[in-house]
């Protein structure tokens, strides 16, 4: 009876909350979320107290017992404070889209703007949509410029024949940084855009951000969402690229929004407007950091300007595509914040920051994250192969009480504040996959934070796929470690934990980690790109021999066609003149296969105006072909098991 009354009780004021309250509450609003946010962290608090007074404090081993009992009370410390500051964040929220429709409205004028296209060893293919894809910006007064590092040949010619600027210097001193700072050394705009290499603009990009600047004079940078054209290799290798939103959905269309509320919005790198009086001001883009754009926002707040973010879908470009590319990414972003805590203009020694700022731009998940997802998998282990506990256990009544309520209560929050981009177990398996590669990147950071070169992250053509064998080995070899430690101590004869009273609880953790684990080796196999060219949905109509049809999906190589046609069969191999909307002259295209209800059409003699049409078609911002919210959690779990026995949900 009192097991049942002290969980009843905890369960109930949560189900109570979330049932009959939660229903009112609207998430646009800052009052409802600070109530969500407080509720949440009352069972936080609540948990931290116990977890203290009644499992901790009480001594009755020996010293190494101790001890360990101590570090993981600490690391659980830890992991507190990380979810504290972003329920923090996540406690108010500032969408800007009634805002820009009033400056494009009353646009007072057109300030010149320069659009900057840093590059280093990006192959044609990925620059080609960028470039060409800029120079299609609807806005009057605008020069793109690429900024090559490479110092390619065949690229200054690409660039003269297509009319963009194109910049090089003696060196590559500090990277992107360093390029960038070079390019705004040859050019004279009002304002400068920043697009990474395989990024495209949508054509309303400057209509759409400028206005800030011309309405607001202390606003000195504008930041817009990352979004992509393609899937990452988490999608991919899961086969969950049409269910699951991209990993980084969760900051830039929850977090961001949120941050940009507290006056802590930054840059990103990419996809971003500043205005050149204040970098000048400033004395140009930071370069103390391989993260330059977390230093320009710092630097830009210490002389009173303004950082704000407008979250709208106002380019796409390409995620990383190969697990080897998404950990050089990962790691580079890694390393550039922890060096953030030993440069001058850092969040700790920046001078004009309010606590707040100082609090909110740390990179402290950086080395949190690691660090207790580490934790997490080794606390098991330990108890399984040592006996030592994580804690003093009081009774089982009441670490569900404490403890499982505080989770269920964080993860009924963090879905509610983060708009369904968060999957419990698979975003969990998600920061263990990345936590193996960034563990050592932390702790070689915090022993030698420079020195390390700037690595560009390979994409398109300079991309490669296989298995990352060092995070399958490692993954393997705890889940292993756990399996075994369990097994052991199911038999008595061979059971190395002295007292067995929290070996249920450990029993429910390791099924977890293990079930965590196995979705990190399925993550280690990169899935084989079945395309060379994304395709996107655009459902417009045209004529094909005679008859009409709906063009499905496009790519720039091809497309599909469905028709109503049925008694009309094409053959396989011929070639039509197939006109497509938005494209000046016909395509000549080649039937690769057709039944009685689509055509695949290949694209045959295409001449560059062609191409470069097509390219400013589908890359410019009137087609979305990404995941923004998770699908339903059963098709997940299917899709999931499909993948585990190698068969794709169809």
């Amino acid at each position: 009876m009192f097991f049942d009354i002290i969980i009843f009780r905890s369960f109930l004021v949560i189900g109570i909350f979330w049932l009959l309250i939660a229903l009112w509450l609207d998430p646009s609003r800052d009052r409802h979320r600070t109530i969500v946010v407080v509720f949440t962290l009352l069972f936080g608090f609540r948990y931290l107290i116990w977890r203290l007074f009644a499992t901790v404090i009480p001594f009755n081993g020996t010293f190494t017992e101790e001890l360990w009992v101590v570090i993981v009370y600490l690391s659980e410390v830890l992991a507190f404070s990380e979810i504290l500051i972003f329920l923090l964040i996540m406690s108010r929220v500032n969408e800007r889209h009634l805002e820009a429709d009033f400056y494009q409205n009353d646009i007072l004028r057109y300030p010149s703007v320069d659009v900057f296209i840093p590059t280093y060893n990006e192959g044609l293919d990925v620059l080609e949509k960028t470039i060409i894809g800029a120079q299609h910006l609807d806005y009057p007064d605008f020069k793109v410029w690429v900024l090559d590092d490479g110092k390619r040949q065949w690229l200054k010619e690409f660039c003269e024949k297509n009319h963009v600027g194109y910049l090089i210097r003696p060196d590559n001193l500090h990277a992107k940084a360093g390029n960038l700072n070079n390019g705004l050394k040859h050019t004279s705009a009002e304002l400068f855009a920043i697009f990474d290499a395989d990024f495209v603009p949508a054509r309303n990009f400057l209509k759409r951000t400028v206005g800030f600047f011309t309405h607001n004079d202390d606003i000195g940078l504008v930041q817009t969402p990352q979004h992509f054209y393609n899937r990452d290799p988490i999608q991919t290798n899961l086969y969950l690229d049409k269910l699951l939103p991209d990993e980084q959905r969760l900051f830039f269309d929850a977090m961001a929004p949120c941050r940009d509320r507290w006056n802590a919005a930054f840059c990103c790198g990419s996809c971003s407007i500043i205005r050149r009086t204040a970098i000048d001001k400033i004395g140009g883009i930071p370069t103390s950091s391989i993260t330059e754009d977390l230093l320009t926002t710092l630097c830009l707040l210490t002389v009173k300007y303004r950082t704000v973010y407008l979250n709208e879908k106002l380019s796409h470009g390409l995620s990383a595509d190969s697990l080897k590319g998404y950990f050089i990414q990962r790691g580079r972003w890694c390393r550039g914040g922890i060096q953030c805590f030993f440069v001058p203009e850092g969040p700790l020694r920046a001078k004009g920051l309010s606590l707040l700022q100082r609090v909110l731009f740390a990179p402290y998940s950086w080395l949190i994250q690691p660090l207790t997802r580490f934790m997490m998998l080794l606390i098991p282990i330990v108890y399984l192969w040592t006996g030592f506990s994580p804690l003093h256990i009081t009774s089982t009544e009441e670490l569900i009480s404490y403890q499982f309520s505080m989770f269920l209560a964080f993860l009924l929050a963090i879905y509610w504040l983060a708009k369904n981009k968060y999957v419990p177990i698979i975003s969990t398996a998600i920061n263990v996959f990345g936590m193996f590669r960034l563990l050592p990147v932390v702790i070689s950071s915090l022993i030698k934070p420079f020195g390390v070169p700037f690595r560009v992250t390979p994409k398109g053509s300079g991309s490669s796929s296989g298995v990352d064998w060092y995070v399958l080995y490692a993954s393997g070899t705890v889940a292993l470690l756990t399996l075994i430690g369990l097994i052991i101590n199911i038999v008595p004869e061979h059971r190395i934990i002295p007292y067995m009273d929290f070996f249920p609880y450990v029993l429910f953790w390791s099924c977890l980690n293990i079930v965590i684990l196995c979705l990190c080796c399925l993550i280690c196999f990169d899935a084989p790109r079945k395309r060379k060219e994304e395709r996107f949905s655009i459902n417009e109509k045209s004529i094909l021999a005679g008859y009409p049809v709906t063009i499905q999906d496009m790519s720039l190589s091809g497309c599909k066609v469905t028709h109503s046609e049925k008694h009309r069969i094409i053959e396989h191999g011929c070639e039509y003149q197939f006109r497509i909307p938005d494209i000046t002259e016909p395509v000549t295209v080649l039937v690769k296969n057709s039944n009685n209800e689509s055509i695949v059409l290949l694209f045959e003699k295409v001449s560059e105006q062609q191409h470069q049409e097509m390219i400013a078609k589908l890359f410019t911002g009137r087609y979305d072909n990404e995941i923004h919210e998770t699908g339903f959690f059963s098709k997940i779990v299917m899709t999931l098991f499909h993948r585990a026995f190698g068969k794709e949900l169809k």
